[in-house]
């Protein structure tokens, strides 16, 4: 069940670990705790509203989409999730985070356990909010693979 790892993303970089600067790491952890705690509509909050998640079993594109594949998700499965960072670039208003995730996710139905490991790649664009002038970094773009 591919959807299972709704988590996050493809393509893992070689490079330099991210610094203690990295912009992401709250976002990251506040992702994995929101989906642990099956927090949709907090999930939700943390992408564009036209953001792509894709991942072995498909793309799901916009809000509705997302919502539907996070429900689902969540729903049929409880989930640790533990990302592993390897690379972080800013320029502009764009941003990306890609590295490698673990994952135990627990069929509820069924009791069963599944260890997983992949890797992600998630873009973020800089959008201001509600008009307010604060600027803040949404997901537009989250890629995972893997998850065997």
């Amino acid at each position: 069940m591919g959807i299972l790892l709704l988590i996050v993303l493809a393509l893992q970089s070689a490079g330099p670990a991210p610094s203690n600067n990295d912009p992401f790491v709250g976002l990251r952890n506040q992702w994995a705790s929101d989906l642990h705690a099956k927090h949709i509509e907090d999930s939700l909050a943390q992408y564009a509203a036209d953001a792509d998640f894709v991942s072995d079993a498909g793309r799901a594109h916009g809000t509705d989409a997302l919502r539907s594949l996070f429900q689902n998700v969540t729903a049929t499965l409880d989930s640790d999730l533990t990302f592993t960072s390897e690379r972080v670039e800013v320029s502009g208003d764009l941003a990306y985070d890609s590295g490698t995730y673990t994952e135990t996710p627990v069929t509820r139905a069924t009791g069963k356990v599944q260890h997983l490991a992949g890797s992600y790649l998630t873009v973020y664009r800089r959008t201001n909010v509600g008009g307010s002038g604060n600027a803040v970094w949404l997901i537009v773009e989250q890629v995972w693979t893997g998850g065997r």
